[in-house]
């Protein structure tokens, strides 16, 4: 996770909404970075350096439910959006089955998707503090037995 503001990865086929996708971002102050493809975000996963994943549903290549599953079993802490033209509720399940937080149905209006990045940041943020407070009641629970 990043230490400064949250940082997102974009990763849309197309160039014009993927840049939209980011200045949305950048406008609440998030750090953004896009790529056009799901190989490519998945090469800069392992940084650890996003807090939130973007990425469309279909793609050439590597298709975004396949990226959701893989990202998630790199980071399990990894908020995603999953986003689809060919939105469907089942298309939708599909990607939170994988592991994505939310998905969105294009065209969205930018306060729709700045709403649901805000969501899925807090969300992310609450999950960690959760792990770390699990954490730290297990450390002293196995001191008191010792």
């Amino acid at each position: 996770m990043s230490l400064s503001s949250p940082s997102v990865l974009v990763v849309e086929d197309d160039d014009d909404l993927g840049r939209f996708v980011v200045d949305i971002a950048k406008d609440h102050g998030y750090q953004a970075t896009h790529v056009a493809d799901a190989m490519s975000g998945l090469g800069l996963l392992p940084s650890g350096d996003f807090d939130l994943l973007i990425t469309d549903i279909r793609m050439p290549g590597m298709d975004g439910i396949e990226l959701i599953a893989r990202a998630k079993k790199q980071d399990p802490s990894l908020a995603i959006i999953a986003i689809t033209a060919f939105g469907s509720v089942e298309t939708g399940m599909r990607a939170l089955r994988v592991g994505a937080s939310d998905y969105l149905s294009k065209p969205f209006r930018s306060d729709e998707l700045s709403s649901r990045m805000r969501r899925a940041l807090e969300r992310r943020a609450r999950d960690i503090e959760h792990a770390r407070l699990q954490r730290q009641v297990a450390e002293v629970l196995r001191r008191g037995k010792s």
